[in-house]
């Protein structure tokens, strides 16, 4: 009974994983070249400094938002999560500085 037990909550935990992941590099590099080549995603007003576009990696990578690998990626070639607060997801990645 206890290896059914936990046999089940192991494909329980898998199942949970996959519907709350983390936006991963593939997805993170996919949409910054997506939502910067369509017009209106991204605002092209003023570039924001290298310092606060690695904050706001940060602040979504702590939120559990986009992986690790995507905050390195994001960091070293310059796009930064857009986040919807009340959803709590990232809505846009965009070009900084």
């Amino acid at each position: 009974m206890a290896i059914k037990t936990l046999a089940f909550a192991g494909v329980l935990s898998l199942l949970s994983f996959e519907s709350f992941a983390a936006m991963d590099i593939a997805e993170y590099e996919m949409r910054a070249y997506q939502d910067n080549g369509s017009s209106g995603r991204c605002a092209r007003g003023y570039p924001i400094s290298y310092t606060e576009l690695k904050q706001r990696i940060d602040w979504a990578y702590s939120r559990g938002l986009i992986t690790e690998r995507a905050s390195y990626w994001g960091k070293a070639y310059g796009y930064y999560p857009v986040v919807d607060f009340f959803a709590d997801r990232v809505v846009a990645v965009c070009r900084g500085a």
